[in-house]
């Protein structure tokens, strides 16, 4: 997918050629003038057409005939991309669901947060759960900065130093000491149910019972990184093979490395990857580049097979051989994206049926199911967009009609015109524009091959892989109170110091201790290819 920012009316998206549909649309436009040329050469005293109307409504059901295509290629390129989002959105619910069932039950009792449920009495003392207290108005705030100190971004600046880090237990975006300080003065002067705030999750007061581990941050439940492996193994799949339905060729998978900065995400502009990542499916020369995309000649197989090992799935905790031993001998699309399902939902009811998602009742845990079975059901809508391209007897009546007006339209500008020059100027704009319409539904009518109008299907599978991260977080960091302390709070006066939890926020790792050590990026890592 091109990304592109217009600019004032748009004048910098006429600098863009490399999959632009006016560029390639010139091609027949200039075949067009030369014909005008050669009319008003040779019949310069001759009407041959009497009346030009004719040739007019030609060209005017030839339009409706383009017009037409453009719109059903914009309908499967808007569908194409609805469809990949509902399979995302279906298959991350029914992860996330199954994750959270597991964080219910008995292995965590000793670092769940406190429940309302056992702690009712709190609500007759008045407390508040709000997450901020109204800032006092000073007479002295006047500049722009100081108005707005009390804004909150869930972004922040990405410096040079935190770009460095990755997940590999260093503290990143947290509240300093002196900001956490001074808020816990303030919550307890007010009627304000407070706690430290764990940036752990609580995941850091869980231990093993193996004497070596004991003391060590611990590392998020083998449950939460099997189930994000499978979802994500899933998504990679069902991408590979939604964009690669060619027998005998490679869909690329590695390992992601999960990454704060979503500058390291793959781009979601080809023309934005690094130039030795674009050497591998592009030519050395941009001029080449543009005489190939300008013929039509960078649609191949080879080049997009280069182009798709460029631009690999990544997958979360990366592709063991005996995975891709099994995919491989799974045979056709379907039947690959089918077994990395199986595997997912096997793994989902047996650990239900070991008591893995706690007392969670086996009516709530069957949504899980119910989410995965929809994202089959919109995957399998996106395959047949994919799949079943638009109608051949459509196609070739559009492509014989480009040819058509080539030679038409010369015919009735030639009538129409006074001025040889300005007739041709007109020639060439009608026929762009005719072409350019019937380019723009080649372009949109698979939006999973042809690149770089693709949907960015690298791009999305990362940000589905940082959304899976989210479960190695934990439990909510504000919700870790000592109820035993407002209690014996109830009767005291403002101000009075009460005994908080000690522990001070903490970030340990979220991820598992092997992919830790791998350097963020990923030059390097050992690309798995799935022959489809």
């Amino acid at each position: 997918m091109i990304d592109y920012d217009g600019g004032a009316f748009g004048i910098n998206l006429l600098l863009k050629a490399h999959g632009s549909a006016v560029y390639r649309a010139t091609l027949p436009g200039l075949i067009s003038v030369l014909n005008f040329l050669t009319l008003t050469t040779y019949m310069q005293d001759n009407d041959n057409l009497g009346d030009p109307y004719a040739v007019g409504v030609l060209v005017s059901g030839i339009s409706f005939l383009i017009i037409f295509r453009a719109n059903h290629g914009y309908q499967r390129y808007w569908e194409a991309a609805a469809d990949v989002h509902h399979m995302m959105s279906k298959w991350l619910d029914g992860t996330v669901h199954a994750g959270v069932y597991h964080m219910q039950c008995s292995h965590y009792e000793s670092i769940k947060p406190p429940n309302y449920f056992d702690n009712h009495e709190l609500n007759g003392l008045g407390l508040s759960r709000n997450r901020e207290l109204p800032i006092e108005k000073s007479a002295s705030i006047g500049s722009f900065e100081e108005k707005n100190s009390s804004r909150r971004s869930i972004n922040h600046v990405v410096t040079k130093k935190n770009m460095e880090k990755t997940w590999s237990g260093t503290e990143q975006d947290s509240p300093t000491v002196s900001n956490l300080n001074t808020n816990e003065l303030r919550y307890r002067k007010s009627n304000h149910l407070y706690g430290k705030p764990r940036f752990d999750g609580g995941w850091k007061s869980q231990t093993f019972t193996n004497e070596k581990a004991k003391g060590r941050p611990t590392t998020p439940s083998l449950y939460l990184q099997e189930i994000c492996h499978l979802s994500s193994l899933l998504v990679a799949v069902a991408f590979s093979t939604l964009r690669n339905d060619i027998n005998l060729r490679e869909s690329p998978l590695e390992m992601y490395i999960p990454n704060s900065n979503p500058a390291d995400w793959p781009p979601v502009d080809p023309n934005d990857m690094s130039r030795d990542e674009k050497r591998k499916f592009l030519p050395r020369f941009s001029l080449v580049k543009h005489v190939r995309h300008w013929l039509g000649l960078d649609r191949t197989l080879s080049n997009r097979a280069k182009y798709y090992a460029a631009r690999p799935m990544q997958v979360l905790g990366g592709v063991s051989d005996a995975e891709l031993h099994m995919l491989r001998r799974a045979k056709g699309a379907s039947a690959k994206v089918t077994l990395a399902w199986t595997w997912l939902s096997d793994f989902m009811i047996r650990e239900h049926l070991a008591g893995s998602m706690g007392n969670v009742a086996s009516a709530i845990v069957s949504r899980c199911f119910q989410f995965l079975s929809d994202g089959m059901i919109f995957y399998n809508q996106a395959r047949k967009i994919m799949l079943i391209p638009f109608p051949y007897p459509h196609a070739q009546l559009s492509a014989f009609f480009i040819v058509i007006i080539v030679f038409a339209v010369p015919f009735m500008l030639e009538q129409y015109a006074g001025n040889k020059w300005v007739g041709a100027l007109l020639t060439f704009l009608t026929v762009v524009c005719l072409g350019g319409m019937h380019e723009v539904a080649r372009e949109l009518e698979n939006p999973f091959k042809n690149m770089p109008n693709d949907l960015p299907l690298c791009t999305l599978l990362a940000m589905y892989n940082e959304a899976l991260i989210t479960m190695y977080f934990g439990y909510h960091p504000d919700a870790f109170y000592d109820p035993a302390v407002f209690a014996r709070k109830s009767g005291t006066e403002d101000g009075e110091t009460a005994n908080y939890h000690e522990d001070q926020p903490v970030i340990s790792s979220i991820v598992a201790p092997q992919l830790a050590s791998v350097n963020v990026t990923r030059h390097g890592v050992e690309t798995k290819p799935i022959i489809t």
